[in-house]
């Protein structure tokens, strides 16, 4: 076979593997959205990741005790730019009764130029009659958030503050119920702007710093 022939040949083949390359690529998936697209943890599962003004909020391939049909409800506040973010798992169409214990592991991003400040964790139940007894350990990097419900319908839940200026953590929601029934468990974050780094030192005042330290030492070697 000649050069040219051999070079036609090269040619074929290579415009043959830049097309099947170019109709093979498919276009990323786009994020869903959490209030739109979410209405389950199965829901979450299966997409992997949804935002909402700003927040991500991303599953970790790593759930117990729940079932992917129980409701999930996000919502936040603040636009177009998150200031709060709220993350409800309930029971549906059956509550947590005891004995029940859950676990459930995501990432939260805060919205550009904001860091997570607070997490809060919070139990909530209208069944029983009041009997009922359970706990809520939201752990992230900062601490554990731990709520706990207690006869007769008294619920304390704890807020766990960040300042490490943390703009995303990975979080570990843990339940038990361990008498009647419980029917939802909240998350709820809180994010701040991110302070500006501190600017150098004005030039005048650096030259008044260096004069005095030069004076200073004078003083000393001459005592």
């Amino acid at each position: 076979m000649s050069t040219a022939k051999r070079l036609k040949v090269s040619s074929f083949l290579m415009f043959c593997v830049a097309g099947s390359t170019l109709f093979a690529t498919t276009p990323a998936k786009a994020v869903a959205n959490c209030v739109l697209d979410i209405s389950t943890i199965g829901d979450l599962m299966s997409n992997g990741s949804c935002s909402l003004n700003g927040v991500l909020l991303t599953y970790t391939p790593s759930v117990t005790g729940f079932a992917s049909s129980d409701a999930v409800t996000i919502s936040a506040t603040g636009t177009p730019s998150a200031t709060s973010f709220s993350f409800r798992i309930q029971g549906s169409p059956t509550p947590y009764t005891s004995p029940f214990s859950g676990e459930f592991k995501y990432n939260l991003t805060a919205p550009s130029g904001k860091y997570i400040r607070t997490y809060t964790s919070a139990i909530s139940s209208a069944a029983n009659g009041g009997n009922n007894t359970a706990t809520f350990n939201l752990t992230g990097a900062s601490g554990t958030a731990m709520a706990t419900y207690v006869p007769v319908n008294m619920a304390v839940g704890e807020t766990v503050t960040n300042n490490n200026y943390l703009t995303n953590d990975n979080y570990v929601a843990q339940v038990s119920v361990t008498q009647g029934t419980i029917t939802q468990f909240t998350q709820s974050f809180n994010f701040r702007d991110i302070p500006p780094a501190p600017g150098p030192l004005p030039l005048v005042g650096l030259g008044i710093a260096l004069g005095y330290s030069r004076k200073l030492r004078k003083r000393i070697a001459a005592s």
